[in-house]
């Protein structure tokens, strides 16, 4: 028989929880979305996030910057 501790999270939140006197079961039906019906949608936000971190990550590199043309006056 397998023992296994609890989540990171799980355990952070039980131990914050107890000094601002709020259930860990309301936080972490915060964090997995279940207060707000957020289920069943949350593979397309987390789609939708990733894809603007690709996007700002790809803008931050340098990448697709502008390219400088050489003045032919110089």
């Amino acid at each position: 028989m397998e023992v296994r501790s609890p989540g990171i999270l799980t355990t952070f939140v039980r131990e914050w929880s107890v000094s601002i006197g709020v259930p860990a079961s309301f936080l972490l039906s915060i964090h997995t979305g279940e207060i707000f019906h957020l289920q069943g949608i949350y593979p397309i936000l987390n789609g939708l996030g990733l894809l603007g971190l690709l996007v700002t990550g790809l803008n931050m590199s340098g990448l697709f910057g502008k390219k400088t043309r050489q003045n032919p006056n110089n």
